[in-house]
């Protein structure tokens, strides 16, 4: 059988994708359609509670303003009226079944009547859940105010709480009050009081409780769904097994060759149809590959190894011209790689900077022996010809199109610039100057400055220290500089390593 009927049968083994989507779809509708039914109803329940719990509170400040205006309550300062108020509020408070306490305060705030006995004739300073002042009928002056405390428990004779679901209460700051217990997972609904603008009254059920009809559903759902899935599995394992098996095997072993970059891995498919006949031309075509990389990798290596070496190589005869030993351009090499690790450079581009530094002086070669070898300080003219050294070595270099040969270009353009812009050739200043200039620049002075030239001794490295530190910002790159003292046991390590020989 061919591989085109094969595959047909193929596409007849997932038919019944298509009804599994169509499954998920419905399910996915009767989700929504549950979640509106159970939260219409939440707010439904919501809104009847909190019409009764302002109805309840509008007639309760209805009636303060009532007793307010009473005659007993214009005569506040009738000898014993204070008994007969409170006696009046002490009813009005039983009468209502509520907790809290009405009082009658003078403009003094002293308490003058009350439905508590006991807090007759003190002062106090109460939070008042509702005041309305107290007018004389007489002078129509203020002589004092009708107020309740009014506990908020006084609500929870509106609420129907049950062990799945539950009333509570939510002030503006999101402090919650009578709350029985907190679900895991919960619906809710809200809404404020319009007699009460500052509270929230918020109905919260168990999402298992409130869900659990169509947690039935689902669990059916996903049962028949799993069956489907076992079917569709046992289907698509048959006709991976049968027919397209071959297939993923080449697959595979392409993409373990892609990744590894091991050519000799071969497929094994002993087949006589198309399938087995691309096998075969696939494991020719990856012996070809594979001899054909070989060749390639070692002429490679050998272009990468006699590069490095010509690039040591005429770093050292630009050190040499000026009576350098060998061992300077192995320091700064290995400086300029550990500066740039420490930057933040990759592994690699920091090796490459290391095979590139040792051309930093390259266009000395250039520079005739009477002024390169003079054993004193350069007049104008001799440091005038000495300078262009940094743009000769780039000349020679940057026609190349070899990466390494590219980096030892700018390496030997820009290591003599300085950080605050009086450097040369170009006077570049900060970022401008590429990071492999600053680097090489502060690799060569610090090896230059501790070693013996023509022109001068060794300095002490206290001197040389105190010179980087005061140079940081000036001359080099500050964020070197602190990496060249944070790692400065790493430097000296260098140093000795490669010390010169005299």
């Amino acid at each position: 059988m061919s591989f085109k009927l094969k595959t047909i049968f193929l596409f007849l083994g997932i038919s019944l994708t298509p009804y599994i989507l169509t499954m998920i779809l419905l399910g996915s509708s009767y989700r929504e359609e549950q979640h509106k039914i159970i939260t219409k109803e939440l707010n439904s329940q919501l809104n009847t509670t909190v019409e009764k719990i302002d109805q309840h509170l509008s007639r309760l400040y209805k009636d303060i303003e009532f007793m307010s205006k009473s005659d007993v309550m214009n005569d506040i300062y009738t000898q014993d009226l204070d008994r007969r108020i409170s006696t009046i509020l002490l009813a009005k408070k039983n009468d209502m079944r509520m907790n809290g306490e009405f009082y009658v305060t003078d403009t003094n705030q002293k308490i003058i009547a009350s439905s508590d006995f006991s807090s007759l004739n003190l002062i106090k300073k109460l939070n008042f859940f509702y005041s309305v002042p107290i007018e004389s009928t007489i002078t129509k002056q203020n002589v004092g105010t009708l107020s309740i405390t009014y506990p908020l428990e006084n609500l929870k004779t509106f609420f129907l709480n049950s062990p799945q679901r539950h009333y509570y209460i939510r002030d503006n700051s999101g402090t919650t009050y009578l709350r029985p217990t907190i679900f895991d997972k919960s619906l809710s609904a809200s809404k404020t009081v319009p007699a009460l603008p500052n509270i929230t009254i918020v109905l919260e059920e168990e999402k298992s409780f409130a869900y659990r009809l169509l947690y039935k559903y689902e669990q059916w759902f996903a049962t028949l769904l799993f069956v489907g899935a076992i079917f569709i599995a046992l289907a698509a394992y048959f006709v991976a097994t049968n027919l397209i098996s071959p297939v993923i095997t080449l697959l595979k072993t392409a993409k373990k060759i892609t990744k590894t970059q091991d050519y000799t891995q071969q497929v094994e498919i002993h087949r006589d149809d198309e399938v087995g006949q691309l096998a075969n031309a696939f494991n020719t075509m990856i012996k070809g590959i594979d001899k054909a990389l070989n060749e390639v990798t070692a002429l490679n290596k050998e272009v990468e190894d006699t590069q490095r070496e010509v690039v040591f190589t005429m770093g050292s005869i630009g050190e040499s011209r000026s009576k350098e030993t060998g061992n300077h351009v192995k320091r700064v090499a290995e400086y300029s790689k550990l500066l740039a690790l420490y930057y933040g450079l990759s592994g690699e581009e920091s090796e490459m900077l290391k095979q590139a530094s040792p051309m930093h002086d390259i266009g000395k070669v250039a520079i005739p022996d009477a002024v390169l070898n003079k054993p004193g300080r350069f007049d104008e003219d001799e440091r005038r010809i000495m300078d262009t050294h940094a743009a000769l070595g780039y000349d020679m270099l940057k026609h190349s199109n070899r990466p390494l040969l590219l980096m030892a270009a700018t390496v030997a353009y820009e290591h003599h610039e300085k950080w605050d812009g009086s450097g040369y050739p170009r006077g570049l200043s900060e970022g401008d100057i590429h990071i492999y200039g600053r680097i090489t620049a502060l690799a060569d002075v610090f090896d230059a400055l501790g070693s013996d030239r023509i022109y001068k001794k060794a300095w002490e490295d206290e001197k040389i220290f105190a010179f980087f530190k005061e140079e940081r910002g000036k001359h080099f790159d500050p964020a070197l500089i602190d990496i060249f003292f944070n790692h400065l046991d790493e430097f000296l390590l260098i140093r000795d390593s490669f010390k010169d020989v005299h």
